[in-house]
């Protein structure tokens, strides 16, 4: 179904210096002066973490962490579960889950 990413660590921060990158997987970006201070939130879906906030005072935040994904596979010649998004592909079956839901057999 394409690349996979773990989540990505959030990017640094410190002072008034730019903040840091968040890694490949959907890590947020450091705050720092161009972001008003602010970490930015991890991307959706990603389980990437929250870029840090770069004041040590002043009621500045660290970005909120990216919320997850789960994707179950399975081998069948027929679908055997449901719940979430479901696609197959090359006698596979995936049940794509962006927020809580319940996969039965």
């Amino acid at each position: 179904l394409g690349t996979t990413y773990a989540g990505g660590g959030g990017g640094g921060a410190y002072l008034y210096n730019p903040g840091g990158s968040g890694g490949s997987g959907g890590g947020g970006q450091g705050g720092g002066d161009q972001n008003n201070g602010l970490g930015q939130p991890g991307s959706a879906n990603t389980g990437g973490g929250g870029g840090g906030s770069g004041y040590h005072s002043g009621g500045k935040d660290g970005g909120a962490g990216g919320s997850g994904k789960v994707i179950i596979r399975y081998q069948s010649p027929a679908q055997r579960g449901s719940g979430g998004t479901v696609t197959s592909s090359g006698g596979y079956y995936y049940h794509t889950f962006n927020s809580s839901g319940t996969f039965t057999a």
